[in-house]
C-alpha cells in the first residue's frame, strides 16, 4: 500500500521535519561560530554540532522547565497525528478520548532546584557520560557554556516586531495604564466622600454624648 509522506529537501538531502532541514542549513553558521573561540580542534567542533541536543540538555540540568506555547502546539500536532494514523486501534481509545485533556494538562516533570555549583557538577557528569568518559571535554563545555549555547543559535531568524505591532502594544499599555489610573482615582474619590459624610455623624455623636453628660 503506497503512502504519501511530506519531506523537506535541501539539495540532495531530504529530512522528515522542517526543524531537521533548518538545522542542516544552519550547520555551517554554527560551525563558524564555534570556530570563533575553538581554535584548531575540528574534532571538538564536530562533536559539539553532532551532539547539540545532548549538550543543551546537560547544560539545562536542574533548570525548572515551563511549558511554552510552542511545546503545547507541538504536542497537539503529535497527538493529532497519532489519532489520524491509529484511529481504529482500540488499545489507544483512552488517548483518543482524552487527547485534549492531555494537551492542556501537560507539564514537564518536576526537577530539584539546584544552585550554580550543583548544576555545573550535574552537567559535567552528563557530558562525561555522553562523551564516553572524556572529562576534559565535559569541563570545557561547562566552562564555555555561554559561548557554546550562543553559537548554537547562529543563523536562527529572529521574528522582528513590526512597527504596527509595536504601536499597537504601546497603545494597549497606555490604555491599560489610563484605566488603572482612573480606577485608583475613583477609589480615592469614594474614600474622600465617605470620610466627609461620616465626619458630621461623628460630630453629632460627640455632641449627643456631651449633651447626655450635661444632663
Amino acid at each position: 500500500m503506497s503512502e504519501l509522506k511530506q519531506v523537506y529537501q535541501v539539495g540532495e538531502r531530504t529530512f522528515d521535519s522542517k526543524a531537521e532541514a533548518e538545522n542542516f542549513i544552519r550547520r555551517p553558521k554554527i560551525q563558524g561560530a564555534l570556530n570563533g573561540f575553538i581554535k584548531g580542534n575540528e574534532g571538538l567542533v564536530n562533536w559539539l554540532i553532532e551532539h547539540q541536543e545532548e549538550v543543551e540538555d546537560a547544560l539545562d540540568t536542574g533548570t525548572i522547565r515551563r511549558v511554552t506555547k510552542a511545546d503545547r502546539k507541538a504536542l497537539g500536532i503529535a497527538l493529532d497525528q497519532v489519532v489520524a494514523e491509529h484511529k481504529g486501534d482500540s488499545k489507544l481509545k483512552f488517548l483518543f478520548e482524552n487527547a485534549e485533556a492531555i494537551k492542556e494538562g501537560f507539564r514537564w516533570p518536576a526537577v530539584k532546584r539546584l544552585n550554580a555549583e550543583e548544576k555545573a557538577a550535574a552537567a559535567r557528569e552528563a557530558l562525561t557520560l555522553a562523551s564516553e568518559g572524556n572529562e576534559k571535554l565535559a569541563n570545557f563545555v561547562v566552562e564555555n557554556k555561554d559561548q557554546i549555547l550562543e553559537a548554537y543559535q547562529a543563523g536562527v531568524v529572529k521574528r522582528e516586531v513590526t512597527p504596527q505591532a509595536a504601536a499597537g502594544l504601546s497603545a494597549y499599555r497606555e490604555r491599560m495604564a489610563a484605566e488603572k489610573a482612573a480606577r485608583e482615582a475613583g477609589g480615592t474619590d469614594a474614600a474622600t466622600t465617605e470620610t466627609a459624610s461620616t465626619e458630621p455623624a461623628a460630630d453629632a455623636s460627640q455632641e449627643a454624648g456631651t449633651d447626655a453628660a450635661a444632663s
